[in-house]
């Protein structure tokens, strides 16, 4: 089966994604400011730390397995795919060539004991759970010509704690502590009840809950991971940063309207396919900005190809960089067109966690930021998932002003103050609104 598609080049995650895909690349380092209840144990449980192999030379590098040898071998690499702790296992994600190859699938599917378990024939794609690694190989073989990209379901996670030292030794180790929300660094002063009026912005990441910060922002909720667990309190954070109704330490543009996909668990863990869902049905909800503030180390096609639609529509995603002090960015931050964001310190150096790499777009406030949490708890957090959050508020705003879907990004950055650091750690500079 010389002609199975690139297809399988994506199956490489048997090998990546003991690598690469549990990575705690996204810091969110909290410390509580002010409770009304309490509670023990880290808000943050650790997640498995995974050496890379000596074969990926950098963050999200994909080693590739030939594709003779995965026509010759199919079924042990699935077999090693469901083994694999940095993705979903017994999962594929299948692209197909057309709409007839893709019905056609469904049509068989049953009858090889395969689930799809999620589709969107806009991007010819659909996630299945296979029971009998056989079978799914069976289908892959004899049906080869049909499908265009066939990969691994991986993890995408919000919240761990960075190692001090990492990769990118030319990180420029910022530390200062804002004890703000950064919003007088980044010209957000005097009346901003209605800025962000009219836009809605999608939040996908673990979920909103109920805060004073938000008790006047309209939200309406979504949730896709449906784990009956309680929220993980990262994505009430983002949205008070984004949207927060506190004129001292609450969001940039309060008056936008948020549209809260949970993409997340309770553990602050999800999934491309989950996260793809999440782009998608927040485009379809009319969406003109996205905040994604998690992600994953690998390269994945369904995610970059739900981006690129979102794009085509003229929604605007701004995602973190994160924080595993490497020198490339994360999915989805890396993709074109992403506005994708560093942290920075009080002092404006780049943060000590905050990955670099090229295509980086702008650099905002990531250390020491206050910002709402679930059950009425105020926190102080460290992450690019604030950073991103915080410029996903600046472009509501703007968007809110009337400005152009397709400018924001060269309206960010245009006006970014300008720091002596490389365009690789802070982008453009630093965020900083238009007068």
């Amino acid at each position: 089966m010389s002609n199975l598609p690139k297809i399988l080049l994506t199956l490489s995650a048997v090998v990546c994604a003991v690598a690469l895909g549990a990575l705690t690349w996204l810091a969110f380092q909290t410390t509580e400011i002010k409770d009304t209840k309490t509670t023990s144990g880290p808000l943050f449980p650790e997640k498995p730390t995974v050496k890379k192999s000596s074969s990926s030379t950098n963050f999200g590098s994909v080693p590739v397995i030939p594709v003779a040898d995965v026509t010759d071998n199919i079924t042990d690499h699935l077999n090693e795919l469901a083994k694999a702790k940095g993705v979903v296992p017994e999962e594929l994600l299948l692209r197909f060539k057309s709409p007839e190859a893709l019905n056609a699938f469904r049509a068989r599917a049953g009858l090889a004991d395969i689930e799809i378990r999620y589709g969107d024939a806009r991007l010819l794609y659909l996630r299945v759970r296979y029971r009998d690694a056989a079978k799914m190989a069976a289908e892959l073989r004899h049906h080869a010509s049909d499908y265009e990209n066939i990969g691994a379901n991986y993890y995408v996670w919000v919240p761990g704690n960075p190692p001090k030292r990492g990769q990118d030794t030319a990180n420029q180790g910022g530390e200062m502590p804002f004890e703000s929300s950064g919003l007088d660094f980044i010209g957000a002063q005097g009346d901003r009840t209605r800025w962000g009026a009219g836009v809605k912005v999608a939040v996908l990441d673990t979920g909103i809950t109920d805060h004073p910060m938000l008790s006047g922002t309209k939200i309406t909720h979504t949730d896709l991971v449906k784990d009956g667990q309680a929220f993980n309190g990262h994505g009430t954070a983002m949205a008070s940063l984004i949207a927060g109704q506190d004129p001292t330490n609450g969001g940039v543009a309060p008056g936008s309207e948020l549209l809260d996909i949970r993409v997340a668990d309770a553990k602050g863990q999800g999934n491309v396919a989950v996260l793809t869902q999440g782009i998608m049905q927040a485009v379809d909800a009319g969406a003109r900005l996205i905040n994604i503030s998690l992600g994953s180390s690998a390269d994945a096609t369904m995610l970059s190809q739900a981006v690129a639609y979102a794009q085509s529509r003229g929604v605007i995603i701004v995602a973190a960089a994160g924080n595993e002090q490497e020198n490339q960015l994360a999915y989805p931050a890396a993709y074109p067109g992403v506005i994708s964001v560093a942290a920075v310190d009080a002092q404006g150096r780049q943060a000590y966690f905050s990955n670099s790499g090229t295509g980086l777009t702008i650099a905002a406030p990531g250390v020491g930021i206050i910002s709402g949490y679930s059950d009425n708890k105020t926190v102080i957090g460290n992450g690019t998932s604030q950073a991103a959050a915080i410029t996903a508020g600046a472009a509501s705003y703007l968007l809110g002003r009337n400005y152009a879907a397709a400018n924001i990004s060269q309206v960010l950055t245009q006006n970014a103050i300008r720091v002596q650091a490389p365009a690789t750690q802070v982008g453009a500079g630093l965020l900083r609104l238009p007068k």
